[in-house]
């Protein structure tokens, strides 16, 4: 008999030790998923990450050539001189490649006259024509000549088409000058090559 109440006795206690168990179980894990989450876990994170950036394309295509010209050139009829100075708005000293000293007037255009020998001819107009074109050229040690048919005009002085590189292309200074309006385009023959190209410039 004393056995049979001692085994009764163990099963109710192992039946309410697992019914604890159970229970505490239970409750420990819906307090777990009810619970308030910690500060860590309610960190927002940022709409936009740390890494990005917003500096702006220096890419040099087309569409960023200054004063928006728009000609394009073949490298390969281009003649590289080395830039000794800019005498006015449409004129500049140049050594070519056997180093020989050119007076190059380019070719196409006409800017108002600041340097002439008679005073009275130049204007104010010429001189910001000039210091236009040595302020765009200040930092450029090497130009490239672009020939038409005439070389050269009745005073001597070459005639040419002057390019600059610019990025990974090249501008032209003789449209150049003409888009910030610093000069006129003229048509004088057997020169034409970029007479239709110019007219778009006349004022």
């Amino acid at each position: 008999m004393k056995n049979v109440i001692n085994t009764a006795f163990y099963r109710r206690i192992t039946v309410t030790a697992l019914g604890c168990v159970l229970f505490c179980s239970l409750f420990t894990g819906c307090k777990g998923r009810f619970s308030k989450p910690s500060a860590a876990t309610t960190t927002r994170v940022p709409a936009a990450s740390a890494t990005l950036t917003t500096t702006p394309s220096t890419s040099s295509g087309s569409g960023d050539l200054p004063y928006g010209v728009k000609l394009h050139v073949d490298p390969s009829v281009l003649v590289p001189c080395s830039l000794e100075r800019v005498v006015d708005g449409d004129t500049i000293i140049v050594h070519d490649p056997d180093n020989q000293r050119l007076r190059v007037r380019l070719t196409g255009i006409n800017a108002p006259e600041s340097v002439a020998e008679d005073e009275s001819r130049n204007t104010e107009e010429g001189r910001l024509a000039s210091k236009f074109l040595k302020d765009f050229l200040k930092d450029t040690a090497t130009v490239y000549l672009e020939y038409d048919v005439g070389r050269t005009d009745q005073y001597k002085r070459t005639l040419a088409y002057v390019w600059i590189e610019y990025g990974d292309t090249y501008v032209m200074l003789n449209e150049i000058i003409l888009a910030a309006g610093h000069a006129k385009p003229v048509y004088i023959k057997p020169n034409l090559k970029y007479a239709d190209d110019f007219r778009k410039y006349e004022k």
